[in-house]
């Protein structure tokens, strides 16, 4: 089954580091021979007490001087078994993506400086050969196999659905590596933005990146790569890892200026309540809330039904209120920020009470006993809703639109459940609606949600012609792409498989005096780092 989705249906972890979705083992073969040179044991570091009290407000921003950032000391520092948060959000220092991606979620060279196919499903890939690993070892074609394979099988399972449509990757010169697929995908190196390891380093917990910063020999601290491009203009030299477990020393050391930036997600259910006294950006993900529809129920079995609901989700209010800005309106599964989002079919799909009735009426609603509960086709607009209950953010959301519906006449009945309740509902079928989230790669595919094989399609969705439009959609380029967009985007406007509520936005908090200039992106919090100006006393 093709996939280029990791599930994230319950946000977990925070939307700036990478969604976990499952765990993908690695085969006995793969694990590294007990002969090899051992990676660094991770050292615990003390965490250093520190208060602002009695502090100006300027000296608290530069406390103690020095440039830190959190970490899980015994946690690996590998991008491909790590799972704590803390250390995804380091090994974006240490580790560069093969391609980058910018904010627009669009893909752009980086070690892979260009790449090219005739037909979408044989690729061939050129390697940066003037980049140097921390070890010393040059970027070679091997490297990046090695990185794709790793991501294939990764122990934390983060990137294996999007690649499970390769059959082989091979090392065809001293340059370039080739990629088999055995599926049509057009964008296909839009799903190469993962972190490159050093070939031979790959499986120990702090492999060999070509990032702008190494490790050192006890994990205290990173320090700059003097050969890395740029390095000697750089203004941040070193970089030091402090080990705060809980969360309200994490957010003391943070007020203190002892940790320098932290990231955090308003609607996840670890969202801590930092000070509105630091700067904060956005960053736009492609993590998708939605409304999912039981297939098999008494009134969601109707398409004319589904689709009424997107008039009743007053987003921009529950963006605002419930999500606490942390989102982008979005009617459509694809980010208003790609080129690709089809906004005069997103428009028509808007929060409106006009053409809500008007659907209903469409839909043949009526409340035919009186009784202030619509009847669809002769059934009762019954509907039960289901949410996980781990997210206040996400419950307060479902909640706003539950209040419209019951506006509208539909009779909700709320079911809020703990998350193995709520994942057992899905897969048991025990709903009639649900609010769900999906961690979407930037090559939009729907398959894992909405193909009939797909792992995430809980509603029991089959509809052949929805699979042939996602099918035509992965295997469109140039002029045929925008037509192929607006095809599947105007299908599921009509029949509303899912529907779309936002795209999540994860903040990035720093404190103000210490850096000035920022410009995060989802996969890489640092990027631009060599342009950052960064003041600690």
């Amino acid at each position: 089954m093709r996939s280029s989705l990791t599930l994230k249906i319950l946000s977990v972890t925070l939307a700036a580091a990478l969604c976990l979705g499952g765990c993908s083992f690695m085969e006995e073969a793969a694990e590294p021979d007990a002969s090899a040179a051992p990676s660094p044991t991770p050292t615990a570091t003390p965490a250093p007490e520190g208060s602002s009290t009695g502090q100006a407000l300027a000296d608290t921003y530069k406390a103690d001087h020095v440039f830190s950032l959190n970490t899980v000391q015994g946690d690996s520092f590998n991008p491909y078994t790590c799972t704590s948060t803390w250390n995804m959000l380091v090994t974006m220092l240490a580790f560069e993506p093969l391609v980058k991606t910018d904010g627009n979620f669009e893909a752009l060279p980086n070690l892979i400086t260009d790449w090219e196919t005739t037909d979408g499903q044989n690729w061939t890939f050129h390697v940066d050969t003037t980049r140097k690993f921390h070890g010393g070892g040059t970027m070679t074609p091997a490297d990046a196999v090695f990185t794709l394979e790793a991501a294939r099988s990764s122990y934390n399972g983060r990137y294996t659905r999007r690649f499970a449509d390769v059959v082989s990757v091979e090392a065809v010169d001293e340059t370039a590596f080739a990629v088999h697929l055995d599926n049509y995908n057009w964008r296909f190196y839009e799903l190469l933005n993962i972190p490159c390891v050093e070939s031979g380093t790959g499986y120990y917990n702090v492999p060999s990146g070509t990032g702008p910063y190494m490790f050192n020999a006890d994990l205290t601290a990173l320090e700059l790569d003097p050969q890395y491009p740029g390095a000697k203009d750089m203004s941040l030299k070193k970089i030091y890892l402090k080990n705060y477990v809980e969360p309200e020393d994490i957010l003391q050391a943070f007020e203190d200026s002892l940790l320098d930036l932290v990231i955090n997600n308003p609607t996840d259910m670890s969202s801590l309540g930092y000070s509105s006294s630091n700067l904060k950006k956005y960053v736009d993900t492609s993590n998708l809330h939605y409304l999912g529809y039981n297939m098999r129920s008494n009134i969601f079995s109707q398409p004319a039904c589904r689709a009424l609901v997107t008039y009743a989700i007053d987003r921009e209010n529950i963006i605002s209120t419930s999500l606490q800005g942390a989102a982008e309106a979005a009617t459509l599964p694809i980010h208003p920020n790609s080129s690709l989002y089809p906004r005069s079919i997103a428009r028509g799909l808007e929060y409106s009470q006009d053409s809500l009735q008007a659907a209903l009426g469409a839909a043949g609603a009526m409340d035919a006993d009186y009784d202030g509960v619509l009847e669809l086709n002769g059934v009762r607009a019954e509907i039960v809703f289901l949410v996980c209950s781990d997210s206040t953010a996400k419950v307060a959301a479902a909640r706003q639109i539950a209040t419209k519906l019951r506006e509208a006449g539909f009779l909700v009945t709320m079911l809020e459940q703990e998350y193995s309740s709520y994942v057992r509902s899905l897969q048991e079928g025990q709903y009639d609606l649900y609010y769900g989230e999906v961690r979407l790669c930037n090559d939009w595919d729907l398959s894992v949600l909405l193909s009939e094989k797909g792992e995430l399609n809980f509603g029991g969705i089959y509809d052949s012609t929805l699979t042939g439009y996602i099918q035509t959609f992965l295997a469109s380029n140039g002029d045929t792409l925008q037509a192929s967009t607006e095809t599947l985007c105007q299908y599921l406007a009509q029949n509303a498989p899912i529907t779309a509520i936002c795209f999540e936005r994860t903040e990035v908090l720093y404190h103000r005096g210490v850096l000035t200039t920022i410009n995060p992106t989802q996969e890489n919090i640092f990027n631009d780092i060599r342009d950052w100006d960064v003041k600690l006393r």
